[in-house]
């Protein structure tokens, strides 16, 4: 009787772990970055290319001040990037589905709230304005976890709340933090065993 249990145990046992061994998972092929803006200069560095089911993918963005005066950054929730997301354009619609890159700096922010699993977001509106000195950088690391993602293919970093977009100012006019980085993204597949 022992020996049944047993065996009917291991059995559901390698059976379970055969559709989770068999997930989609994604690799970051390709990171691409474009700085249109005066002054400010955006660098990515791909510290995880690889979005498995055990660990996200993770990328670091560095924003540094080229100019010879401090720039202004006004963003939303954490700073200067405030909460970025993918879409599958530049300029995505309100309708549009945007997986949400997640950032340990959330956790450590009063202006973020992260629902249980990363399911629900919301943002405080209040905005943080700090400087950033001539030639100082400040980076912050994202990650991306691939069951978020819908599929492979081109994807943007964009804001996740497109009201509460970053933007910077060396006078008095504010400008939108707008820079282009593209991800290429490849599908992996894990094959049962």
């Amino acid at each position: 009787m022992k020996r049944r249990t047993f065996v009917t145990a291991s059995t559901l046992s390698v059976a379970g772990l055969s559709g989770c061994l068999g997930d989609t998972e994604y690799r970051i092929a390709d990171t691409a970055v474009e700085t249109p803006l005066e002054g400010l200069s955006l660098s990515v560095d791909l510290a995880v290319a690889d979005a498995t089911i055990e660990h996200p993918a993770a990328l670091t963005l560095s924003l540094e001040n080229t100019a010879d005066d401090p720039i202004r950054i006004r963003s939303y929730g954490v700073w200067p990037f405030g909460v970025l997301a993918l879409a599958p354009s530049l300029t995505p619609g309100e309708d549009t589905w945007k997986t949400t890159l997640f950032s340990p700096s959330y956790e450590a922010s009063t202006r973020v709230e992260v629902g249980r699993g990363g399911s629900s977001l919301s943002l405080d509106g209040t905005p943080i304005t700090r400087p950033l000195d001539a030639g100082e950088s400040v980076s912050r690391r994202y990650e991306l976890h691939g069951d978020d993602l819908s599929g492979s293919g081109t994807q943007y970093v964009v804001d996740r709340f497109e009201r509460k977009a970053s933007r910077y100012a060396t006078g008095d006019d504010w400008n939108a933090l707008d820079y282009r980085l593209r991800l290429s993204i490849d599908e992996k597949r894990r094959f049962p065993f």
